[in-house]
């Protein structure tokens, strides 16, 4: 689904590499999850499959990223939009509307999706994360785990075929981290969504891992696997 064909970026202001020789592929409908020190380049490698990287970034991107056969130099963000779904860690910055309902509807919007299209979609989305009774809440009314939920929904309603996130759960407590969790595990395995997932916290997501990729960081090269062999060796 995802395919990183010897890819390497460098930006403007650093001397070094951001990331250096990934070169692998990210299996379809799978929860994959991205470990790695603090500088190992998770951020840059997640922003080259959103196409944020260089598209928005800017720096220099050698090799080339594919996304279910989209190559993402070729494609701005917004272009990427119906395949791509992006999710930070604090929704509150992302969100560009005041409810629930009209913040799951706002990405189909944009793409200019017939109104039945629209209506449609966000009631499957409400029904999928639980959000039914709030769908006419403020958004800065809701807790920290349902405004992730509706993070993760407002882009789930384009119904792209992969996730990105960073660091979904940092900011979140355990409570409303395993709301989310349960989510993204409800996508993988119901919908076969491919999931490629960066979080430091990994004792709360390493078990939901189908594979984990590690970027070493210190110029050794990636290394993707099943958990437990990766975990067995990673610095982190």
């Amino acid at each position: 689904m995802i395919t990183f064909d010897r890819v390497s970026v460098r930006y403007a202001d650093s001397a070094g590499f951001a990331l250096h020789g990934v070169d692998l592929t990210v299996p379809e409908g799978e929860l994959c999850l991205l470990v790695g020190p603090s500088g190992s380049g998770k951020s840059t490698l997640l922003g080259t499959v959103s196409g944020l990287v260089p598209h928005f970034t800017g720096g220099e991107l050698t090799g080339r990223v594919t996304v279910d056969g989209r190559d993402t130099r070729d494609h701005r963000p917004r272009e990427l939009a119906d395949l791509v779904g992006t999710v930070g860690q604090d929704p509150i910055a992302h969100f560009v509307t005041d409810t629930v309902e009209d913040e799951l509807a706002y990405g189909m919007e944009s793409l200019g999706l017939a109104p039945a299209v629209m209506r449609r979609r966000v009631e499957e989305t409400l029904d999928l994360l639980g959000l039914a009774e709030l769908r006419g809440r403020a958004l800065r009314s809701l807790s920290g785990g349902q405004q992730q939920r509706v993070a993760i929904g407002s882009v789930l309603t384009v119904h792209p075929k992969v996730l990105v996130l960073d660091e979904p759960t940092s900011a979140l407590d355990p409570g409303a981290a395993e709301e989310v969790l349960a989510v993204l595990q409800r996508l993988v395995h119901d919908l076969g969504t491919t999931v490629l997932l960066a979080e430091h916290r990994l004792e709360r997501v390493v078990q939901y891992a189908d594979q984990v990729l590690l970027l070493p960081g210190r110029g050794e090269p990636p290394v993707l696997g099943e958990p437990a062999e990766i975990m067995t060796h990673s610095p982190v």
